[in-house]
């Protein structure tokens, strides 16, 4: 198995491990992911004529936009900018990219052996190598990498990243400069390859001192060639796009509404405005005189007024409310605003229309949605969205990378376009066909959060060693058994009548149960089940489990106390 210690080792510098990656990213994220460069974009934006204190956005050019929403292939970098910082500005795009980046659920997949129909399979090899693939994908923690990276791509596009692993720590992908780096097509398995500038680290040696390998060799190969970008190798390149059918032109999904996110922001600072100011008062203390023709001759000493009007206004009155000395009597002036309902409607309908035609509607505004059903389908047109374009391109880099993890005979990893909506309808989809035996016991159960290694764990453990099944029975009732005596009669004193109305009465009650599954572990009884046509569905550490089909009747040569029933399938 390899690891990134073992490929391209910088003989200067030791590799960083994945938890001393991560641990220097969290330090340095706001400088490695160019958040001034976001700030930046906010002072471009804006009319150099007016005030340029960053406390609305009501300043911004919004000609300017425009023009870079016309020309979005030669404003690539002030785009990603802008969308840098509506995502960290705006509460409801930050929540629409969250949205989409969490349909995502990595934990919906199957790993499926190498097999062929045409020649042998060796049992021991396929399942060393079936173990191997199993361990090095419970160390790549893949949901949380994903996330990262689908967060990015509806934000800005594309995403870059370099891949380090390192055997018993894990997986870390680090994002790098999307202003340095440029699709230049793809790999084989049909995935991105991209170039960095690696003029970069000149101004950031520190960088390239801790990163390590691949990027010292490309350094090294940009000082040599003088060529600056340099190719990312496959076993460390990560990228992913959400416009994907068009790699050359890097475009924010969410930029037709960046206008109207502006418009938004702008009416809910107006409403803050106009809220402050709808309580906001002003009070003053007039300064009376003696009503002579000396207008300094003041009825109150102005030395006593100025202390009771300090001492007012540092005990008594309020944040909200100001003061001032003015002759003449104390008085106050409100500022009501009568448009401040009318002004919550237009910012709740502004929201409404974005999210309307953003997606995430059904989620992010219920009140959108009429009925479960238009709920239902526009959550899945949602799922949709992002999973067409994005999770083939996951799947394409997480088996690329597994070959230089493990090995060249690694198992493939498919992953399923269903969303964490659909999540519940797949699972029973699943259990469905395991009714009818295809293979999808594992994968129910990593629907549940478990790996398939921790499956089969619990399972040598719960039916090997403990034998919970054979442990744990149903309580009794007359349709479990043959009787206690008391509420039934012996099958010896029964007619024959009797005995088919007993067993017709049992068999109403097993249709009635609606469990979908008959255990027995008994070998005989067993073999009575297989003769009168109930299908044997699973055989497991001596459990037999058949398909209850509810229009197959028992015989009385089956024994009822050892038969059990359940909706549970244990494999």
């Amino acid at each position: 198995m390899k690891n990134n210690e073992e490929v391209n080792n910088s003989p200067n510098k030791k590799q960083p491990t994945i938890s001393e990656m991560k641990e220097f990213y969290e330090k340095n994220k706001k400088r490695l992911e160019k958040f001034d460069k976001s700030m930046d974009a906010l002072k471009r934006l804006r009319n150099e004529n007016k005030n340029t204190k960053l406390r609305t956005i009501n300043n911004y050019s919004k000609e300017s936009v425009k023009t870079y929403i016309k020309n979005v292939s030669s404003n690539e970098a002030n785009l990603r900018n802008l969308s840098r910082y509506l995502f960290y500005r705006s509460e409801i795009y930050y929540r629409l990219c969250k949205y989409y980046a969490n349909q995502i659920d990595t934990s919906i997949h199957s790993v499926i052996p190498n097999y062929s129909l045409v020649e042998d399979n060796d049992k021991d090899s396929i399942l060393q190598s079936y173990e191997a693939t199993l361990n090095v994908l419970d160390d790549m923690h893949i949901q949380y990498e994903v996330f990262k990276s689908a967060v990015v791509n509806m934000r800005e596009d594309v995403f870059y990243a370099c891949s380090y692993y390192t055997e018993g720590e894990g997986m870390f992908w680090l994002p790098l400069d999307a202003d340095y780096c440029k699709i230049n097509g793809v790999f084989t398995d049909g995935s991105y390859s991209f170039a960095m500038d690696m003029s970069y680290f000149r101004k950031n040696a520190d960088l390239i001192e801790y990163y390590g390998e691949p990027f010292t060799s490309l350094y090294k190969a940009y000082e040599s060639s003088g060529d600056k970008y340099q190719q990312m190798p496959e076993e460390y390149a990560v990228c992913t796009k959400f416009r994907s059918e068009d790699w050359e032109t890097v475009v924010p999904p969410f930029t037709p509404i960046f206008l109207s996110l502006i418009d938004l922001m702008d009416m809910a600072d107006y409403q803050a405005v106009q809220e402050a100011a709808n309580i906001y008062k002003l009070v003053w203390l007039e300064m009376k005189t003696m009503g002579n023709d000396e207008p300094d001759n003041w009825s109150v000493d102005p030395e006593i007024m100025i202390e009771y009007f300090n001492k007012m206004i540092n005990d008594a009155i309020p944040d909200y409310i100001s003061a001032a000395i003015v002759p003449g009597e104390l008085h106050e002036i409100s500022f009501p605003d009568s448009g401040a309902d009318s002004d919550v409607t237009k910012v709740e309908k502004a929201t409404k229309e974005i999210l309307n035609s953003a997606g995430g509607a059904q989620i992010l505004n219920l009140n959108s949605a009429s009925n479960s059903t238009a709920f239902k389908y526009g959550v899945a047109a949602d799922t949709e969205f992002i999973m067409s374009p994005i999770i083939p391109q996951i799947e394409a880099i997480i088996n690329r990378l597994l070959r230089f993890y493990v090995g060249e005979d690694h198992c493939k990893v498919k992953f399923f376009e269903v969303g964490i909506f659909q999540k519940e309808d797949f699972r029973k989809s699943l259990l469905e066909s395991a009714q009818y035996g295809l293979p999808t016991k594992l994968m129910v159960n990593s629907l549940n959060g478990f790996s398939e290694k921790e499956t089969m764990a619990l399972n040598f453990l719960e039916e090997d060693i403990l034998s919970v099944s054979t442990k744990f029975q149903p309580l009794s009732s007359s349709y479990t058994q043959s009787g206690d005596g008391s509420n039934t009669k012996d099958e010896s004193d029964l007619t024959d009548a009797g005995l088919r109305t007993r067993d017709e009465d049992l068999n109403k009650a097993v249709m009635s149960m609606g469990k979908k599954f008959i255990k027995v572990s008994d070998v005989e009884t067993a073999n009575l089940l297989t003769k009168l046509g109930f299908q044997l569905i699973d055989k497991t550490s001596g459990i037999y489990t058949f398909l209850n089909n509810t229009t197959t009747k028992f015989s009385n040569d089956i024994d009822k106390s050892k038969v059990q029933y359940s909706n549970v399938l244990c494999i």
